[in-house]
């Protein structure tokens, strides 16, 4: 049974909420226990003593606000999903809600029908939560010093992927923020489709203790190791992996990102160590290093108001884009998809520093416009890419004005070309072979 808390301080807020719950899950169901709180001290209190999947938060309460309720449920209880439900106008408390935990948000008054297509979203994502108990054994080639649990995905075909960056997607933008974790998920993404292409189903394990996520891909025998290890040295820069005959194990290092305020011209010096193949013993191979530095800047030329607007906007596609790789889409929700992009490229296009992406992203616009029963026809198959596409943004976002990017321009490159990929979707040119000539596709 799954526990839900609203907290409102008013009565009629918690009952219109409770009625819809209710509805969604006569129409579905679902059996849903249902609690409430009237400020955000009861709702701490609450959740000290039980634990909640979801968490329908209200941001203007007496005694505590919902952004500090956010911020400390989400320290106890880290798995819950939490969703803010807020005024029209009020974007800076939304944007605080966000970054302190929150997972989307809903602005009054509360639209019936799409509140329960976002609750079905919210019971499918808590259904997909597969976090369980396991013996200490680990699977990757690391350490055997882990926590309790492992996630693992059996991947039997695109819908089990999809999950898997649906889940991925997730951890990134609550616990980690880097650019090479993106790329990683991305690279595990397109390497399961290799597999499923050829018949094989792989697991995909993801472990952790205090310093590191591990993730491993098991039967990877059936790509040759070579291959791999190119793909990686291509694809996956500063990767730390051990490559056995078998699993295919990456380490990374957790990076848990405060809450930034943008400093102007920022100069930031990194240290990256670039690490190839840790073979097994049978396996002859090298390990290398290389050291890069890398100066960072962080940005400050677009006005505060725009800034919040475009982090709004950014985590709006996200959600649509999270809905839309597992439910069918209607005109409504092609008119909504459109409306944040139009909203994100108008603002884009009004700084010299940011007008390629604006001009990019309104070019996709008019075409999802001009061909809206093609983009809904061919949803599920582009769900993935989207949502490559738009975390691609956020991240290039948070880099830029938070914290901190070798230039403006430094994934432009990998945006635009997810955007020219979803074009090709919706206007497929001729069929072209990009086989490598070894027979392996990949990219």
């Amino acid at each position: 049974m799954k526990n839900i808390l609203i907290v409102d301080d008013q009565t009629l807020n918690q009952t219109i909420l409770e009625a819809y719950i209710n509805q969604y899950c006569e129409q579905h169901g679902e059996t849903i226990h249902i609690q409430t709180a009237n400020d955000g001290i009861e709702a701490v209190a609450l959740c000290q003593e039980e634990s909640f999947d979801l968490i329908f938060m209200d941001i203007l309460m007496p005694n505590m606000n919902g952004i500090e309720a956010t911020k400390r449920i989400s320290s106890i209880q880290p798995n819950a999903i939490i969703v803010i439900v807020s005024t029209q106008g009020d974007e800076e408390n939304q944007i605080q809600a966000l970054r302190n935990g929150a997972k989307d948000y809903f602005v009054k008054p509360i639209q019936p029908d799409v509140f329960k297509r976002r609750l079905h979203l919210y019971i499918n994502m808590m259904n997909n939560d597969k976090h369980a108990p396991t013996a200490k054994q680990s699977i990757n080639s690391f350490c055997n010093e882990i926590f309790c649990y492992k996630t693992t995905y059996l991947i039997e075909n695109e819908e089990d992927l999809a999950q898997l960056w649906e889940s991925m997607l997730s951890m990134i933008k609550d616990n980690v923020r880097t650019n090479f974790l993106s790329d990683l998920i991305r690279f595990m993404y397109q390497l399961g489709q290799v597999m499923l292409l050829r018949k094989v189903q792989p697991q995909i394990i993801m472990e952790e203790n205090e310093e590191h996520y591990f993730f491993s891909i098991t039967n990877i025998h059936i790509i040759p190791q070579a291959k791999i290890t190119q793909l990686i040295e291509n694809y996956l820069h500063n990767a730390d992996y051990k490559l056995s005959p078998n699993i295919l194990s990456f380490q990374v290092t957790k990076e848990y990102a405060p809450i930034l305020t943008p400093i102007v011209q920022k100069t930031i010096t990194e240290e990256q160590i670039v690490q190839s193949v840790q073979a097994q013993p049978q396996i002859q191979t090298e390990v290398s290093y290389q050291k890069q530095a890398e100066t960072l800047q962080i940005f400050d030329f677009m006005e505060s108001e725009d800034l919040t607007s475009l982090e709004l906007k950014l985590n709006e596609l996200a959600t649509q884009f999270m809905w839309m790789g597992s439910n069918e889409l209607n005109g409504d929700d092609v008119d909504q998809i459109n409306s944040a992009f139009d909203r994100t490229s108008s603002i884009l296009m009004l700084y010299s520093q940011t007008q390629t992406l604006g001009i990019a992203i309104r070019d996709l616009t008019s075409i999802i416009q001009k061909d809206e029963k093609i983009f809904i026809e061919m949803a599920s198959q582009m769900s993935a890419l989207c949502k490559s596409f738009n975390n691609d943004l956020i991240i290039w976002f948070r880099s830029v004005f938070y914290e901190g990017a070798p230039s403006v321009h430094f994934m432009d490159a990998s945006i635009i070309s997810n955007i020219q990929m979803v074009q090709s979707f919706l206007s497929p040119p001729e069929e072209i072979n990009l086989d490598d000539g070894d027979g392996f596709e990949f990219f």
